[in-house]
């Protein structure tokens, strides 16, 4: 279902581009995958908290929503960062497993795994990854991006298509 998810996601995004968008070819990362400091609403079908940590896990058909970035997941747990006062937690980690796909806009990552830290706006994704932008598809074993920088690296029998219309 993802994978029929990130074709469908592909076409309409090719259908969307203008002719001189498709001219050149360009793979970047960066600010569109980032999440900011605005509401994350989450849904799924349960809920666990750990007293001793303070993470907090969701669990079955989870999809996380900030502005325009989606991500959907098996699982997902926030990870917050230590030291917050009491009644204010800040999320450092997001860690999503069990299939996981991200979607904004401009584009689409799946994975079977992604870890993100917010702290160093970071994002590595394991797992039969696979990433469109526009007309360009890339995929590997491994993907990591340094989201500030909007620089990435796909390891693991890298596979590029990539359009020279």
């Amino acid at each position: 279902m993802p994978r029929l998810f990130l074709r469908l996601l592909a076409v309409l995004m090719l259908a969307a581009l203008p002719a001189s968008a498709q001219e050149g070819v360009q793979i970047s990362f960066g600010q569109s995958l980032r999440l900011d400091g605005s509401a994350l609403e989450v849904t799924a079908d349960q809920l666990s908290v750990d007293q001793t940590t303070g993470a907090t896990e969701f669990t079955g058909n989870v999809l996380a929503v900030q502005g325009d970035m989606r991500i959907s997941a098996g699982a997902l747990r926030l990870e917050y960062a230590a030291g917050a006062r009491e009644g204010q937690q800040r999320i450092s980690r997001l860690v999503a497993s069990g299939g996981v796909t991200m979607a904004t806009p401009s584009e689409a990552l799946e994975s079977r795994e992604a870890v993100y830290s917010l702290d160093t706006q970071s994002l590595e994704m394991t797992g039969a990854v696979m990433l469109v932008q526009g007309e360009n598809l890339l995929s590997g074993e491994r993907f990591v991006a340094d989201l500030r920088a909007g620089t990435g690296r796909m390891v693991g029998r890298v596979r590029t298509i990539i359009r020279m219309e």
